[in-house]
């Protein structure tokens, strides 16, 4: 029994350390996990590695390709638009069912998350992406519907990947912070209409501004 708990927690630790890494950009898509080395590095042995990497894959963040190995996953231009076009549909509608209940102090807070970016700065715009993320789930909790906030959570995570990958898009994030308050404007008006159109507005341009990214780079994140 002691043996299977010491193996279900070097699971979850090497499940959570390397998915932050992924998420951080600090192990690039394409790039190869070698269970051996992972085993070493974290003092453990190979199941609870395994066993992790398994778990990311089912995430879509590694992948598994037979007689060659783990990878972690690439990201392509269909990934980017089948993001996008999920967060289009759940964050119009997370916007227009906020809009007329979302309290006031809560607009106000999210005002305030939306003040911090120093341009120029990466570590600034990457503490940036973390308010964003909480700026964008906070809409969907002012919703009151569980479900749409963990399924939004789950779409917001892979969008991190995406944007932490592409650095050169912190020369978006004066538009980004605009678009914010435009939203919580139509908040403060009270707006259903006008608060799902200005999230159309920043969740497209957005999109816009990652494809942008990845054409000129001139490849995908491909495995």
């Amino acid at each position: 029994m002691a043996h299977q708990q010491t193996t279900s927690s070097n699971k979850d630790r090497l499940y959570q350390e390397l998915k932050r890494a992924i998420m951080a950009g600090e192990v690039l898509p394409g790039e190869r996990l070698q269970p051996g080395a992972l085993a070493a590095r974290f003092g453990t042995s190979l199941t609870p590695v395994r066993d992790a990497l398994h778990a990311l894959a089912q995430e879509g963040l590694v992948e598994v390709i037979p007689r060659r190995g783990y990878f972690v996953a690439g990201v392509t231009v269909r990934d980017v638009l089948d993001i996008f076009q999920l967060r289009l549909i759940l964050e119009t509608a997370a916007a227009e069912l906020a809009a007329p209940c979302i309290p006031q102090r809560e607009i106000e807070r999210l005002a305030a998350l939306s003040s911090r970016y120093v341009a120029g700065d990466i570590e600034s715009y990457k503490a940036y992406l973390n308010e964003n993320r909480e700026f964008h789930l906070s809409v969907a909790r002012a919703t009151g519907n569980r479900l749409l906030v963990e399924a939004l959570a789950r779409i917001l995570e892979q969008m991190q990947r995406l944007l932490v990958l592409r650095l050169d898009l912190s020369n978006d994030a004066d538009s980004m912070l605009a678009e914010h308050h435009l939203l919580l404007d139509a908040f403060r008006r009270r707006d259903p209409h006008a608060a799902r159109e200005a999230m159309r507005v920043a969740i497209e341009h957005a999109r816009d501004a990652v494809l942008e990214s990845i054409f000129r780079h001139g490849k995908d994140w491909s495995v």
